[in-house]
């Protein structure tokens, strides 16, 4: 077996590689998001705030861990986007030797190869080294949580770093956040792991979140992580709800809610819009039941597939390419999964568990909210794991194949 640094320095090496030179012959074409407006306020010293609805928002959307760190690079070197994008793709780059790292163990160092190396390459991850986003951080954080949940015995060193990465998820990603809660809760009602060190573990996540929350109740009066998280609600459960964000190319369901509705929340303050969103929340579920179920059954299987409007920010050949690929890894995939449950390791069965318990958990909370393609990206890095384990089943069974007939013509020409 080749040396463990070896293939990690490698993997990486090929994962950063390929990021750097897409920023090398598309440097001009970096997209930036709302992301990009909050860093240059904190460099700027304005702070976390960005404009919205006509109104300053302090306690602006999830990603804001991303938006400190860009905020910091620009307040360090000055505005400089490409700067922060090879940041981003170092950051990006690190998520796959640390899935080699948690593959290793269960499936041997080839299989576990094979999987770093495809989500090293994976062609929506590798599309966003082009966007200032926080999507390749939020795949590392996950990664890491992964790894730290799957030890096999947990100690307080353990319980330690598995709650400074919940925490950071929670920073970044909160729905990251709640996956790993409840994926923790499963292991520990089915006594795969020490309760104690389990809430530790969640204490110290809450308590990397709480300077962020203090914060938000000292300048907004309540205690709450982020103040747009019933926007989000609302966006996948209204009456033109499609599941995503958008009902068509280049318009927003914001854009075709009612002029009353509009006219309402640019008359309000960023809490008062929290709380309206939430009441024409409630009251399309009150008034649509049948719609809002159905709603939340279209966008679970919306998360595990493509959203009735995927590909409008694409060209059309990007999503017929992607569709094909996620088709070939989920058919491997599945025969991964099939062969663990059918003959795996405990380790590998460990491991499977939590890659479908996380997976799951994210998939409720999209289809209770809204999902866009890029929200099962972050999971899919660790599908893929199971896909190189799928692929080198198939590989097996058909070199053993070869092997036979080739035994049997053998005997045949010798009779």
């Amino acid at each position: 077996m080749p040396r463990r640094p070896l293939i990690v320095t490698s993997i990486f090496g090929l994962a950063l590689l390929a990021r750097l030179l897409i920023l090398a012959f598309r440097s001009d074409d970096l997209q930036t998001w709302e992301y990009e407006t909050l860093a240059g306020n904190i460099a700027s010293g304005n702070g976390y705030v960005i404009t919205r609805f006509g109104h300053d928002v302090l306690a602006f959307g999830d990603g804001n861990l991303y938006s400190f760190l860009a905020g910091a690079v620009y307040a360090a070197i000055g505005h400089i986007p490409l700067a922060l994008a090879v940041l981003q793709a170092v950051i990006a780059s690190l998520a796959a030797p640390v899935l080699y790292v948690i593959a290793e163990r269960p499936f041997g160092w080839q299989r576990a190869s094979l999987g770093a190396v495809l989500a090293a390459l994976h062609p929506g991850l590798l599309a966003y080294t082009l966007k200032l986003h926080p999507l390749g951080l939020d795949v590392l954080l996950l990664s890491l949580l992964t790894y730290w949940s799957l030890q096999r015995q947990w100690t307080k060193r353990g319980s330690l770093m598995a709650g400074l990465t919940l925490g950071l998820n929670l920073m970044s990603r909160p729905t990251y956040f709640f996956a790993g809660v409840g994926t923790w809760s499963l292991r520990w009602i089915n006594r795969r792991a020490n309760g104690r060190y389990l809430a530790a573990a969640v204490a110290i996540a809450v308590v990397v979140g709480m300077p962020w929350v203090v914060r938000n109740w000292a300048r907004l009066g309540e205690p709450l992580l982020i103040s747009t998280s019933f926007e989000d609600v609302w966006k996948g459960n209204n009456a033109a709800a499609t599941g995503s964000g958008f009902v068509a190319p280049g318009i927003t369901v914001f854009d075709v809610a009612s002029p009353t509705l509009r006219a309402r929340i640019f008359q309000s303050d960023e809490l008062q819009v929290n709380n309206m969103f939430a009441e024409e929340t409630l009251e399309f579920i009150q008034q649509s039941p049948d719609q809002f179920a159905s709603l939340v059954v279209r966008k679970f299987f919306y998360f595990w597939w493509l959203p009735q409007q995927a590909g409008v920010l694409y060209p059309s050949t990007w999503l017929a390419a992607y569709q094909v690929y996620a088709l070939v890894i989920f058919a491997f995939a599945a025969i991964g999964a099939a062969g663990i449950l059918r003959n795996g390791t405990s380790d590998e069965r460990n491991l499977l568990s939590m890659i479908v318990s996380v997976g799951l958990l994210l998939a409720v909370a999209h289809a209770l909210a809204y999902v866009e393609g890029r929200h099962r990206w972050g999971i899919e890095p660790l599908v893929l794991l199971i896909t190189a384990r799928g692929v080198m089943t198939v590989l097996s069974s058909l070199r053993g194949a070869s092997w036979r007939q080739w035994r049997e013509l053998r005997r045949a020409s010798e009779t």
